[in-house]
């Protein structure tokens, strides 16, 4: 097991209000962080003039853009990952446990490409409501989105969820031997693929909760004590041999969809004049990581095209067109970054360029320079006004004679 990377085996979930669904994640708190630290960031742009507002909106724009993200997020996965089940009804659902699903979000699921039509939806009617340029504000949040995106793979895979493909040997079977999987793999307790690896786990935790509790049946056994995560280090050691060494696709997202995009939209805003040329830029860097990085991720085993046979429907569609629908929604993104990119070509939707000095700045010097004022423990300075005298005028010497009046005035 030395040559194998660990997942961090930690509880999800930091603290839950007793018995209800709700409790605070890890996953969740990334959202905070992301949002938070973007609030720093758009002050900062909005102070050097980048970013076309009042300081007092950007306390708006970040409302509307958590919506955005949010509801465009969960209703993206609904749609694009559970259309089968959502609106095709392959289960046979009632209305009322379909309508019961856009709600539960306890259960998990957002998607990211869904975000990005969400925001992009808030923030047109946010500058159709205020007059704003929409290409402007874009321009802005692409700064901190890659980060944002960095500290939702931190959630997924301390989740243990959105896990690589299984790395295979040259007959293309599952490797399940730590000693020849590569020094990159990893064994998630959470894999859901595996159906005898995951009945082995479930075995052992309900052995577990049984010896603990002695003269218990089964049927008194909690879901509380058959979640995977944590799982105890000696029952792990009893069962990880049935898992498959998976690629760590969360850790590699994180670098590159984040990390290195994070880097390039940082690089490019010294050179991108016109409105919405560097929100493009941002859609076709994250497009152009996203696709490669789907061949070593694991497909949503509802809409996985290798199962499109037994699946049909969303399934059957990817399939036919030889992508994943990450892949899919991808290339949807890359064709609009494109398109934004080069829109600075039309006249009546060329907006006003952005000046060199607009496009560089020290963003944590100045943020820290003015954390103060930031929380409010601070009074903004007032610049002074040109009514104002910054100091009283020289007396002027009087050079009549006595008794003399002075000239009158022309």
């Amino acid at each position: 097991m030395l040559s194998l990377l660990p997942h961090p085996n930690i509880d999800p979930v930091i603290f839950q209000l007793g018995d209800t669904p709700l409790a605070l994640r890890w996953y969740g708190l990334m959202y905070v962080l992301a949002f938070t630290i973007g609030y720093l960031f758009l002050r900062w742009l909005q102070k050097t003039g980048y970013l076309r507002c009042k300081a007092e909106d950007i306390t708006n724009i970040i409302v509307y853009g958590v919506l955005g993200t949010f509801v465009g997020g969960r209703l993206g996965y609904l749609l694009f990952y559970q259309f089968d089940k959502l609106v095709l009804n392959k289960d046979n659902l009632e209305l009322g446990a379909r309508i019961k699903m856009i709600f539960a979000v306890w259960d998990g699921g957002m998607s990211f490409h869904g975000g990005v039509f969400g925001v992009g939806l808030a923030v047109l009617l946010y500058a159709w409501r205020h007059k704003a340029s929409v290409w402007n504000i874009l321009d802005a949040g692409v700064h901190i989105v890659p980060l944002g995106v960095a500290l939702v793979r931190v959630g997924n895979f301390i989740n243990g969820e959105l896990y690589g493909r299984a790395i295979t040997d040259d007959a293309g079977k599952p490797i399940y031997d730590a000693d020849k999987l590569p020094w990159y793999a990893m064994k998630f307790p959470t894999d859901h693929n595996d159906t005898i690896a995951q009945g082995k786990l479930m075995r052992a935790l309900q052995d577990d909760w049984m010896a603990a509790n002695p003269g218990a049946s089964y049927r008194d056994i909690p879901n509380e004590a058959l979640h995977p995560l944590p799982v105890k280090p000696e029952i792990w050691e009893q069962v990880q041999q049935y898992f498959p060494g998976r690629y760590p696709s969360q850790a590699v997202q994180f670098l590159f969809e984040g990390v290195t995009v994070l880097l390039l939209v940082w690089l490019l805003r010294r050179r991108l004049k016109f409105p919405g040329q560097l929100a493009g830029a941002f859609l076709m860097l994250y497009a152009i990581f996203r696709i490669p990085a789907e061949m070593i991720r694991q497909p949503d085993s509802q809409i996985d095209p290798a199962q499109a046979e037994a699946l049909g429907g969303t399934a059957q569609f990817l399939h036919a067109i030889g992508l994943t629908m990450g892949q899919f929604l991808s290339v949807v993104i890359f064709a609009c970054g494109l398109a934004m990119f080069f829109m600075h070509r039309v006249a009546k939707l060329r907006g006003k360029e952005y000046s060199a000095e607009e496009r560089r700045g020290g963003f944590w010097r100045e943020t820290i320079r003015d954390f103060p004022e930031i929380i409010g423990v601070r009074k903004k300075k007032e610049a002074p006004s040109e009514d104002t005298p910054n100091q009283a005028a020289p007396e002027t010497p009087d050079t009549n004679k006595p008794g003399e009046q002075p000239p009158a005035a022309s």
